[in-house]
């Protein structure tokens, strides 16, 4: 859990992937960093950007604006998030801050989206005037994610 924020039921860390805003569960939130240097993998899903060595344990990457479908990100952050005893890390352009359910607003059922972003992204809202995805899917990330 990030020190300093409060993880109560229902928080959500705001960032965005390339042009996307993003929202995370904060419970799942483990620390957000610098980028740090992702060695790639051969063979690996366009999104996963390559395996970094975060706390002396080797992490998979995800680069979120990949996984979103868009072509060219530049990750400026590593969000880690814990999923089922294990360790992901989201490789996202911005993180803008943590926002509470009631000021995230209701969210819809998502549309048709490629395979992986389906899974992750549950629901869409809309954070003054801007499309919000809701990635409270993350476990079917780490699934799809090799060990």
């Amino acid at each position: 859990m990030v020190e300093g924020m409060d993880a109560s039921p229902g928080s959500w860390l705001l960032c965005r992937a390339g042009a996307h805003l993003c929202a995370v569960p904060l419970v799942r939130i483990l620390e957000v960093m610098r980028m740090m240097p992702v060695e790639p993998v051969a063979d690996a899903p366009v999104f996963l950007r390559g395996i970094s060595v975060i706390r002396g344990a080797p992490v998979a990457v995800i680069d979120l604006g990949r996984l979103l479908g868009q072509a060219r990100t530049a990750p400026t952050r590593i969000i880690t998030v814990h999923i089922d005893g294990r360790t992901l890390g989201l490789a996202v352009t911005e993180v803008v801050g943590v926002r509470g359910e009631a000021e995230v607003g209701a969210h819809a059922p998502v549309p048709l989206l490629r395979q992986a972003a389906a899974e992750s992204i549950s629901t869409i809202g809309t954070l003054d005037g801007e499309m919000l995805l809701f990635l409270d899917g993350l476990q079917a990330l780490a699934e799809s994610v090799p060990a």
